[in-house]
């Protein structure tokens, strides 16, 4: 689009230097999440790569796998309830990353550093579908209904008739999953240091 002259931004003489603390506060906190996120990452990889049914989980991934992602798992179901027996079942597990997904497409899209944040709960929700898929065979994971017939990767995979390959997807979504959290925690470094050290936008004046 063409800009009259008139209208031209130009640079002030008289800027004023950035105040430090302003660059580095954001810087701060966003390597502080992503930290955090590295903590939570590790527990997860310890915790789902060798569970026993009765181990005691890390209590930080134990409640944000109660009220994160039990909540969305639960939701899948009810959101593809009217779409058959198959997809009711599958829905819980569907919705579980496809939601942080959905999160990340529109984070992406429009350009938000919140992406990479996002991006890590799709892995994370991969490894946690991992793990119930793992348990298929076994059923020895505590349900949210109690009885073992609600297992839904048991129902799925004897339907489909891949029992003998539950460890095979298993390991397929636990490293899968492993991979888009290691990206994720690696783009959300790289975008806030880049951030900290890309020029400031400078004040600006109209020419007349």
């Amino acid at each position: 689009m063409h800009i009259p002259p008139r209208y031209k931004k130009v640079l002030s003489p008289f800027a004023t230097p950035p105040d430090p603390i302003e660059r580095w506060v954001p810087l701060a906190l966003k390597l502080l999440v992503y930290g955090w996120l590295s903590y939570f990452f590790y527990q997860a990889i310890i915790t789902f790569d060798d569970y026993t049914a009765g181990k005691q989980w890390p209590f930080l991934l134990s409640m944000f796998r109660m009220w994160t992602f039990l909540p969305m798992h639960e939701a899948g179901h009810l959101i593809f309830i009217l779409f058959g027996r198959t997809l009711n079942i599958l829905g819980g597990s569907f919705w579980q990353i496809m939601f942080p997904a959905l999160w990340f497409a529109i984070a992406l899209k429009q350009r938000s550093h919140v992406a990479p944040f996002a991006l890590f709960w799709v892995g994370e929700n991969m490894m946690d579908v991992s793990l119930y898929m793992r348990d298929a065979p076994w059923r020895l994971l505590p349900l949210l209904g109690g009885h073992k017939s609600g297992h839904d990767w048991y129902n799925l995979f004897t339907m489909w008739d891949l029992m003998d390959s539950a460890e095979l997807f298993a390991d397929l979504f636990f490293l899968g999953g492993i991979l888009i959290c290691v990206g994720a925690i690696g783009a959300g470094v790289f975008l806030a240091v880049r951030s900290f050290f890309a020029p400031p936008a400078p004040p600006i004046t109209s020419e007349e």
